[in-house]
C-alpha cells in the first residue's frame, strides 16, 4: 500500500463540483489588511525610522567645545593617524595650575594639578602628571589588550594625557602606564 491509497482510504472524494467563487470570494475579503492594522505598522514603522534620525539630529546640533575656562590661545591637539580629526584638543586653565580638555567632541572639563590619575569612560580618556609615563594600554573583562595613544603635553599644560581613539563603550578591567623602559609606572583597577 502506498501513500495515495493510504490517503485515499481516510479521506473520502469528492464528486461535487468545485466552488472556486466561494474561494476567491473568501480570500479576498483578507487580501487587503484593515486600516486599524495600517495605522499602527505605520506608527510602528514611524517610530523606528523617525526618532533614531531624530535623536541624531538633535544631538548632533549641540557641539561641544572647550570649556570657557581654557586659554583658546593656546591650544594643542592630537589628531588621529588615518582621519587626521581632532580627537583631543588640551589647553592651559586661565588663572589656574591645570588644563583644560575636550575629547572626541563628547567630554570637556577642566582640571587641577594633582598628584593622582584619573581615568574616565567612556571614551577611555585620562590624564598624569607624572612625566614617566610614555605609552599605556587598557585590559577589557574579555582580556583584550587595547593600545592607548599617550600624549605629553609640556609648557603651562605640563601633563600627559591617554585615550582611546573611538567612542564605543568598553568594560575595564585595569589601565596600566609604562615608562620607556617598559616598568609599569600606574596601573588603575
Amino acid at each position: 500500500m502506498n501513500e495515495t491509497q493510504l490517503l485515499d482510504g481516510l479521506v473520502g472524494r469528492f464528486d461535487e463540483p468545485a466552488d472556486w467563487e466561494d474561494v476567491l470570494r473568501r480570500a479576498g475579503a483578507h487580501r487587503f489588511p484593515r486600516r486599524r492594522l495600517v495605522s499602527t505598522v505605520a506608527v510602528v514603522v514611524a517610530a523606528l525610522v523617525v526618532g533614531p534620525a531624530l535623536g541624531v539630529l538633535l544631538t548632533r546640533g549641540r557641539s561641544l567645545g572647550l570649556p570657557a575656562g581654557a586659554d583658546r590661545s593656546r591650544i594643542a591637539v592630537v589628531l588621529a593617524p588615518v582621519t587626521r580629526r581632532v580627537i583631543l584638543e588640551v589647553a592651559p586653565w586661565k588663572a589656574h595650575d591645570g588644563f583644560c580638555y575636550l575629547v572626541l567632541r563628547v567630554r570637556a572639563g577642566c582640571v587641577p594639578r594633582s598628584r593622582q590619575t584619573v581615568v574616565l569612560k567612556p571614551p577611555i580618556f585620562g590624564w598624569t602628571f607624572d612625566r614617566r609615563v610614555v605609552s599605556g594600554e587598557a585590559t577589557t573583562f574579555g582580556g583584550a589588550h587595547i593600545r592607548l595613544t599617550v600624549t605629553h603635553f609640556g609648557g603651562r599644560i605640563d601633563a600627559t594625557v591617554f585615550l582611546v581613539r573611538d567612542r564605543l563603550p568598553r568594560f575595564l578591567r585595569s589601565v596600566t602606564l609604562r615608562d620607556a623602559r617598559g616598568n609599569v609606572v600606574v596601573r588603575t583597577r
